[in-house]
């Protein structure tokens, strides 16, 4: 059935880390994934955005200046904005972000053509952020603008690290 997801794997983050590899979880089976994140809170107070790189073939993480992104930002007390970046080396708060529990952070992102290695990578998202009683949503749109092939992802902190959340990945057929 056109638009079923099938499970790949998931990691939980149940330590205070910086970073969340999920690895080899791209394949040449999908050429569409789905990434879900939950639940990421910071160990303190310091509100993180929760950006995200992409793993080459080897695992090696892709921190080049090749990334573009756009982004729409929502935010509850006050005027909408728009963010625009452009060969910067991340995509920027793709995951949303946090600070000290409960709250907390979750998105959706899908993940076009990571494996195909004579294709850019492109990538759209929602995220959703409760940030010092704040809420904050973002959505956007990014290309990895090396033609390479990725095996996976990794959730990387700006500020704080992070000490619990969930990410989930799927295969769109």
């Amino acid at each position: 059935m056109a638009g079923s997801l099938e499970f790949i794997k998931s990691v939980e983050v149940t330590t205070s880390v910086s970073f969340v590899d999920v690895t080899d979880c791209f394949s040449d089976v999908y050429d569409v994934y789905k990434i879900v994140t939950s639940g990421f809170t910071t160990v303190s107070t310091t509100a993180t955005d929760l950006d995200g790189r992409l793993l080459d073939s080897t695992g090696t993480v892709i921190s080049s200046s090749n990334y573009d992104n756009a982004h729409l930002n929502l935010k509850g007390e006050t005027s909408f904005s728009q963010t625009r970046e452009v060969g910067v080396t991340q995509i920027s708060t793709v995951f949303g972000g946090t600070d000290a529990s409960p709250e907390g952070a979750g998105s959706v992102a899908y993940f076009y053509n990571p494996y195909d290695s004579s294709s850019y990578t492109f990538a759209i998202f929602q995220a959703s952020t409760l940030i010092g009683a704040l809420l904050r949503g973002r959505k956007g749109i990014t290309v990895l603008k090396s033609a390479e092939r990725c095996t996976g992802v990794r959730v990387l902190t700006t500020a704080a690290n992070v000490n619990q959340g969930k990410v989930s990945v799927y295969g769109v057929k």
